[in-house]
């Protein structure tokens, strides 16, 4: 592999360093038209080079060299993302040696906003022990952290069981893979068979994350109504 150092002096690698601390788990994506593929910190060096290991499977017609993948960190304060080089591999892409273009930007306190949105978000819900694929009647809600669903259902949905999630939001080709829990399920109106229940997501990709927060930002420079969660 090749480790020289990143060119920039303008680089605030110690702040780089400390969110990529050995085991932190970062998603890299190589192309705008691909999912990013996970990887797992091995170590960093005190010039700015940082090894890490795959955990997804990689293709290695993926990397090319000098490429500069977006890589994206979840931290205790927030999701950040960062440009890369990629200053060599080995193993087919199995090991990166990774090397930062440009600092961190942080996406802000977006966890706790949630917009209610008049549009149609399309989406397909599996929740564990039942057989059937719920799919979009509406999406009520949506932040970073989950969803709030309107679903026809025989029975009502226990509390804390599982649910596998895809959305497409308006206006994109891009689809969402999500696992939540579900937090709530309260009857809907009058409307028989029709509940409201609310999921967090408990497991879904910084690149998600992302997506939805850009979302929320349109929404939030437009006339659409807001409230905190």
């Amino acid at each position: 592999m090749d480790n020289s150092p990143a060119r920039s002096s303008s680089i605030d690698w110690p702040v780089i360093k400390r969110m990529l601390q050995s085991g932190t788990q970062i998603d890299v994506q190589f192309n705008e038209t691909e999912q990013p593929i996970s990887y797992a910190v091995v170590m960093t060096l005190e010039s700015p080079v940082v090894f890490c290991r795959a955990i997804d499977k990689v293709d290695p017609s993926a990397i090319e060299k000098n490429a500069s993948p977006m890589v994206f960190i979840p931290t205790v304060r927030d999701l950040c993302s960062l440009r890369m080089a990629i200053k060599g591999w080995a193993e087919g892409g199995r090991y990166l040696a990774l090397s930062p273009l440009e600092n961190v930007v942080f996406l802000g306190h977006r966890r706790s906003i949630r917009i209610k949105t008049p549009e149609n978000i399309s989406y397909r819900v599996q929740f564990e022990g039942r057989s059937n694929i719920y799919k979009g009647i509406a999406v009520q809600d949506i932040s970073r952290g989950g969803l709030g669903l309107l679903v026809y259902a025989a029975s009502p949905i226990q509390e804390d069981i599982q649910a596998r999630l895809e959305i497409t939001l308006p206006r994109s080709n891009k689809q969402i893979s999500a696992i939540g829990s579900v937090s709530h399920c309260i009857p809907h109106g009058n409307l028989p068979r029709m509940y409201r229940i609310g999921i967090q997501f408990t497991r879904i990709s910084p690149h998600d994350k992302q997506t939805i927060a850009m979302y929320i930002d349109q929404h939030l420079n437009g006339p659409q109504r807001v409230k905190k969660a």
